[in-house]
């Protein structure tokens, strides 16, 4: 693998992920999952990374998996196949639930083609924002395979089990407004708008209060499955671990002396 086939970067409080193979619309290899892995370990438990934006170099997010790659294994019999990309998921499977985990929040920059399991990244990012040029895809089913990249668990979430079928069993395609109005994103800016405004919202988020974003982000993830009652609970004990934090007090003062708080992440 180039070593420049994801690039990386710590950009003060903002960590930057681009999938940089726009040749092949940034089609994820195996030597990508392990650099990605390798990334968002070392941001993970990092205080100072208050946000981090993912997005594809040239004019496409992701194109999913390397489909031409695969062209090799017809080679192999059906059974030499199946542990082959059993094996080729259960490397790359994990790393699509680190998004959801990560404390700070993500931001998917998305232009172009997102297909395949680069659909389930994006709809596990806390926020998309959109080219008028991006377009989404499942098209696993156009392969003949069903789909993977968490795709089945994060796309029911974000758009109902009824636009996530026509999406993975027809492999039905989104343009950036429908993908909006579906909830699978933000909004959709101006191409020419789209890195600015994706900096604008990540000083935003860099800036604020980043126990309660990411106490907040985990309360809002974890909270399908849980009853009223044990939310209710985990909400009041995240709200007193806030309160002990210098970011709170200092949003009570700002608050009392009528100005704008200024957090610092602790």
């Amino acid at each position: 693998m180039s070593e420049q086939e994801i690039l990386t970067e710590i950009d003060g409080p903002i960590a930057r992920i681009t999938f940089n193979r726009p040749h092949v619309r940034n089609a994820l290899t195996s030597g990508m999952v392990e650099t990605m892995r390798e990334f968002l370990k070392k941001i993970e438990h990092d205080p100072s990374i208050r946000c981090v934006i993912m997005t594809g170099a040239g004019d496409h997010f992701m194109a999913g998996g390397d489909v031409a790659g695969f062209g090799r294994a017809l080679d192999a019999t059906p059974d030499e196949r199946r542990r082959d990309f059993e094996q080729r998921a259960r490397i790359a499977m994990p790393l699509f639930a680190v998004i959801e985990r990560l404390p700070q929040p993500v931001i998917a920059k998305v232009r172009g083609a997102c297909a395949g399991a680069s659909v389930g990244w994006v709809a596990a990012a806390d926020f998309v924002l959109l080219s008028e040029t991006a377009l989404f895809v499942v098209a696993h089913i156009h392969l003949g395979t069903s789909p993977d990249g968490a795709v089945t668990w994060h796309l029911p979430r974000s758009i109902g089990l009824r636009k996530a079928k026509e999406m993975a069993l027809l492999g039905e395609r989104l343009n950036a407004q429908q993908a909006v109005d579906a909830g699978l994103a933000n909004r959709v800016v101006a191409d020419a708008e789209l890195d600015a405004e994706t900096e604008k919202l990540a000083q935003r988020l860099a800036a604020g209060p980043s126990v309660a974003i990411a106490r907040t982000k985990r309360l809002l993830n974890e909270s399908n499955g849980r009853s009223l009652a044990q939310q209710m609970d985990l909400e009041t004990e995240s709200f007193g671990a806030c309160a002990a934090t210098d970011d709170f007090a200092e949003g009570i003062r700002a608050f009392n002396e009528k100005r704008k708080a200024v957090f610092n992440g602790h």
